[in-house]
């Protein structure tokens, strides 16, 4: 931008004040004293009414939001100023719309990021946020604007951790109404601005907790039949074998470590493995008389089955469905008494084919229905280890229907039965014809 010089803007007032003093003294020796001090206060007057004039133009421009000044002041020295203040104007709203913009576009790349951004000053009031900290916080920024943080998020740790000297290394909270984990860090963005980022990990958390306890689980599972297996085999000796009743009992033992290892090994497999490869046509009649004859055999007679089947044929992993039916089944005479039913019935709907394992055995509390497909969940510890189950059939089932775009649906009622259904949506099926 183009500068006027000090010396550039005195030199025209220096001339007309010499301009005006000259014709003021030809005036006094030509008319008198008086008339030329009279001449000289009307000149230098006019002149000034002239700056006065184009300071208060100057000045109403400036207050209002007018792009262009149009000054014409009858002072030619106020003009180059004015020019100034225009350029300057001018420049300054030039950068003030490039400031709009970065700020405006920084907030939207802010607005994309899963994490959510709080900016608050010194004292904690909040600034602005972006929605996804609206959501973790429970905040609403047109709302909560300028007020404190610490009021509105009231978790002691949280509080606690704002509240430290510095820069707030991350840490974990968990909010009491939304029951989210979040991870939470500070850093000092200006004199008196922090930026605080936070960050859903209850998933995370989550995954961590089902972690340690699969490791606890798989640790106790595997103990107990080896504690027996050790116990046994230190009281054997070459004067004094094990019994067969002892031998029995080891057998046992090992087959239930064998089926752990086995129901282990294909959980990992199914968890692993996203996509069933090559699909074969399944006939589901057959499938379900095999996982019922199964079925029966551990039963030896002890409850009543009845079965509804029809032809019906989808398209899948064979081995993955018959499993994942055995193991329904195979729980009903687990957890059915003596005298019990339990019915396997097929139906055909517009939307699928379903497969309902039904029996009148003690029943599932509702509380326990949402977990009872996590790994080595058991409603009834004791029961489970007794029947002989590992605790990872329903998440063998869960995940195999999962790979064939299904779900697996369970009702239950506590002392009367529940029903376990296999649901394979209309794009599996196979209809002859």
């Amino acid at each position: 931008m183009q500068s006027i010089s000090l010396s550039r803007f005195l030199a025209p007032v220096v001339l007309k004040f010499c301009i005006i003093a000259s014709l003021s003294l030809v005036v006094g020796f030509a008319a008198g004293a008086l008339a030329g001090w009279i001449l000289a206060a009307a000149l230098l007057s006019l002149y000034v009414s002239g700056f006065v004039f184009a300071l208060y133009k100057t000045l109403r421009w400036m207050e209002s939001n007018q792009q262009t000044l149009s000054l014409q002041a009858p002072v030619d020295e106020w003009n180059n100023i004015a020019t100034l203040l225009y350029r300057a104007r001018k420049l300054e709203r030039s950068v003030r719309q490039e400031l709009d913009q970065s700020v405006a576009q920084l907030k939207q790349i802010l607005e994309q990021i899963p994490n959510g951004v709080v900016i608050v000053d010194a004292a904690l009031n909040i600034q602005w946020a972006n929605h996804t900290a609206e959501k973790h916080l429970g905040i609403d920024v047109e709302r909560d604007i300028g007020l404190r943080l610490t009021n509105l998020a009231r978790e002691p740790e949280f509080i606690k951790a704002l509240l430290a000297p510095g820069n707030m290394p991350n840490c974990r909270i968990t909010l009491a109404g939304s029951g989210l984990t979040l991870q939470v860090q500070s850093l000092t963005f200006s004199s008196d601005q922090f930026l605080i980022f936070t960050r859903d990990v209850s998933e995370t958390e989550r995954v961590d907790v089902m972690r340690r306890d699969f490791i606890a689980n798989v640790s106790h599972e595997l103990r107990t039949p080896l504690t027996v297996l050790v116990g046994f085999l230190e009281l054997a000796s070459p004067s004094q074998p094990l019994s067969p009743e002892h031998l029995l009992l080891m057998r046992a033992e090992a087959l239930r470590m064998q089926r752990l290892i086995e129901d282990l090994l294909t959980l990992s497999r199914l968890e692993v493995s996203h996509s069933l490869g090559q699909e074969n046509i399944v006939e589901l009649q057959s499938l379900a008389q095999r996982a019922l004859s199964q079925a029966q055999a551990i039963s030896a007679g002890k409850h009543i089955f009845s079965t509804n089947l029809q032809a019906l044929k989808i398209l899948g992993a064979e081995h993955e469905i018959e499993s994942a039916l055995s193991n329904l089944i195979i729980n009903a005479v687990r957890y059915t008494p003596e005298g019990g039913r339990i019915s396997i019935e097929m139906l055909q709907l517009e939307e699928g084919v379903e497969i309902n394992v039904t029996d009148s055995g003690v029943g599932i509390a509702p509380e326990h229905i949402a977990r009872l497909t996590e790994r080595f969940y058991r409603v009834d510890k004791s029961r489970s280890r007794e029947t002989g189950g590992t605790g990872l059939g329903l998440a063998i089932v869960k995940h195999v229907m999962q790979r064939h775009q299904g779900q697996l649906l369970i009702h239950s009622t506590l002392g009367q039965g529940s029903r376990f259904t296999l649901f394979f949506p209309r794009q599996r099926m196979k209809i002859e014809g």
